[in-house]
């Protein structure tokens, strides 16, 4: 059986990719829509996971496809 990744996977993920792209969680919040990077932040440390929807829509303010998180979540470095 195959292993799924852990929900606190994505944080540091999500961290890897904005950084990458080379924007701050303040600006990843305004591109989501989000009045402040609480939200990210939430998400970066693993308080909260995203929704499906929301990965989506995070992959795209990153101008990445939501696989390359799915498979950076899968393969950890």
């Amino acid at each position: 059986m195959e292993e799924k990744p852990e929900q606190s996977d994505f944080g540091p993920v999500l961290r890897q990719f904005r950084q990458t792209a080379g924007i701050t969680q303040e600006e990843l919040a305004a591109r989501l829509g989000y009045a402040t990077a609480n939200y990210i932040s939430c998400l970066e440390v693993g308080t909260r996971k995203p929704s499906v929807e929301l990965l989506f829509k995070i992959a795209a303010a990153l101008g990445v496809k939501a696989s390359q998180i799915i498979t950076a979540m899968e393969n950890p470095r």
